[in-house]
């Protein structure tokens, strides 16, 4: 069971609303960062949402009050290292998980710094574990001498999705923030070859794609979102880099096959399914227009094995995440 509370400059009364927290771990995200506002949901711990963690810092005694014993940081909130001091001090262990690819790290700023000063906080004593979602970082950071471990996302939990009424014809969801690692523009590419419709997040602002072209929903509240995803034939979530996307674990909750790129261990277990849903050659249109469109005639065969297949991916995560929080 999660509760999610949002405490932000305006409403930082909200804080009284936590309720107590049943098995003592509490987690912390940004309310705006919804892949891993997605992924804090997903562990099932209680979540508190908050755009500045200087709202917490001097609630420690009403979090402790509440029941907590250990606080996740996910992502890291503006003032995150104010906030784990002072919980640390109030006796509360302090955790924190990053959700960004080495990719990201010296390109997309503050990524890099974040982390940096995770892990300098672990040296201090204030962070007792850094963990990563994405897989295959272990090792590395351990040739660094950097102590970090591995927790995968776990499979969200959706029920009483609507999905909402769509034109006729084959809609795709592209429903992604037009950054530069999301490689928006060449999905929409490919969905032109095939004669798809598609529903983005936002326009990517090329000049030679016609916004005509492009069903734009905007960044949704997540019920709204997920209604959307449900109303696809298809999702594409073809990236340039991931850690252990949100997106294609929902999209197949959905009912909805999703493709993907080879940027994560998503169902790597499964070699025939992995080939047939995820694309090789990320930045080729036509080499995602070919993979979707053969995704998309074997979606029932997809749909029913990447289940199977997400709920061993489950079991896993859930135990990881357990052996991070309650050693």
């Amino acid at each position: 069971m999660s509760w999610l509370r949002r405490v932000g400059s305006s409403d930082v009364d909200a804080l009284w609303e936590v309720p107590e927290v049943p098995d003592g771990v509490l987690q912390v995200c940004h309310p705006d960062w919804r892949g891993v506002r997605s992924s804090a949901v997903a562990f099932r711990d209680p979540v508190l949402e908050a755009s500045d963690l200087n709202t917490l810092t001097g609630r420690t005694e009403e979090l402790i009050g509440a029941g907590v014993a250990t606080v996740v940081i996910q992502g890291w909130p503006p003032n995150a290292d104010a906030f784990a001091t002072a919980a640390s001090e109030a006796g509360i262990s302090v955790l924190a998980v990053f959700h960004s690819s080495p990719a990201q790290h010296g390109v997309d700023g503050g990524e890099a710094e974040a982390v940096s000063r995770m892990l300098a906080l672990k040296d201090a004593g204030i962070i007792a574990e850094v963990a990563t979602v994405k897989a295959g970082l272990v090792e590395s950071f351990h040739k660094l001498g950097l102590s970090i471990c591995h927790v995968g996302n776990r499979v969200p939990v959706l029920e009483g999705v609507e999905p909402v009424t769509v034109k006729e014809g084959t809609n795709v969801g592209i429903l992604l923030y037009p950054m530069w690692r999301k490689n928006v523009t060449t999905q929409i590419l490919a969905t032109h070859q095939l004669g798809w419709r598609p529903f983005v997040m936002a326009d990517p602002q090329v000049g030679y794609l016609s916004p005509n072209d492009l069903t734009v929903c905007g960044e949704l509240p997540r019920a709204e979102f997920l209604a959307i995803q449900a109303s696809m034939d298809i999702s594409l979530n073809v990236t340039l880099s991931e850690c252990h996307p949100m997106m294609p674990m929902e999209s197949y909750r959905l009912g909805v096959p999703c493709l993907t790129s080879r940027t994560s261990d998503l169902f790597i277990n499964d070699s025939d399914l992995y080939e047939l849903t995820t694309v090789d050659q990320a930045d080729n249109p036509t080499a995602i227009a070919q993979a979707a469109q053969r995704l998309l005639d074997n979606a029932p065969e997809a749909v029913e094995r990447a289940n199977r297949a997400l709920d061993a991916v489950d079991a896993a995560s859930e135990e990881q995440w357990r052996a991070f929080t309650r050693p």
